[in-house]
């Protein structure tokens, strides 16, 4: 069964349901391109950056574990007065691994890195490690000469792009943005995607003179639903996280109502 949104389904944009999604939908975007790319002399190269850092409720699921002592009062037995003391609720220290996927467009005659694809995480937009990693990545990509296409299918968390902030905003309104960043070029190529909107075919840059790849950003999507457990793991009778404006909460609510998600 396919998600029953027309664009993005923004059930998936929990920190719960994100990573998985997001793993899934690197490897179909692989698969999409892979054999146009084989035809030009390329192949598409799944990739991964991994960190330890401390989990942040607004990023990651609850991965606390909390311990209480018992309720009797202690004390220290050794010295003539016994010092009472109170037990802590006691709460586990631990760092969370984060994985983060990504793929890359290859010159197959030299193994060379052409172009960089991204899917932003909300640990990119609001974990400062990740924030930093991706800011790294960006730089990277600029010193190397490498095509970058940003996919920000995240609403929520500040602006990450490589394009300017007031670029963007001008733009509005718009829900979602993928950004190509077209490394001889001196002009940024932009995707303002609203929620209601079918998500584009977005161009994926190749080497110079070549033609440029596509990559149906919609079929990846779908794709990816379709393999993964959401049609029977996401809850549409509850709001999303992050939550709608009242306006596409309502028209969600018609529409996951029309399509039997909802009484």
């Amino acid at each position: 069964m396919p998600s029953p949104f027309p664009g993005m389904d923004p059930w998936l944009e929990s920190p719960t349901e994100w990573p998985g999604f997001h793993d899934i939908l690197v490897i179909v975007t692989v698969e999409l391109l892979q054999p146009r790319l084989r035809q030009q002399g390329y192949y598409a190269n799944p990739g991964e950056r991994v960190w330890l850092t401390q989990p942040e409720r607004s990023v990651y699921p609850d991965v606390a574990v909390i311990r209480r002592q018992p309720a009797e009062r202690r004390g220290d037995r050794t010295s003539a007065a016994v010092i009472e003391v109170d037990e802590p609720i006691r709460v586990q220290r631990s760092e969370v691994e984060v994985h983060e996927g990504f793929v890359d467009i290859v010159d197959a005659a030299g193994h060379r890195v052409i172009t960089s694809i991204e899917f932003l995480s909300p640990t990119n937009k609001l974990d400062t490690d990740g924030r930093k990693l991706y800011e790294r990545k960006q730089q990277e990509t600029r010193d190397a000469g490498v095509h970058l296409v940003e996919i920000d299918l995240i609403r929520r968390g500040p602006h990450v792009l490589e394009v300017p902030p007031g670029v963007v905003e001008r733009l509005r309104p718009w829900d979602y943005l993928v950004n190509l960043v077209r490394r001889e070029a001196d002009e940024y190529e932009v995707y303002p995607i609203r929620l209601r909107d079918r998500l584009p075919r977005i161009r994926v840059p190749l080497k110079m003179g070549d033609e440029d790849a596509v990559l149906d950003l919609q079929e990846a999507v779908e794709r990816a639903y379709e393999i993964g457990p959401y049609q029977d793991r996401l809850d549409y009778t509850r709001p999303p996280m992050p939550p709608l404006s009242d306006d596409d909460a309502r028209w969600a609510d018609e529409l996951l109502k029309d399509k039997g998600f909802r009484q």
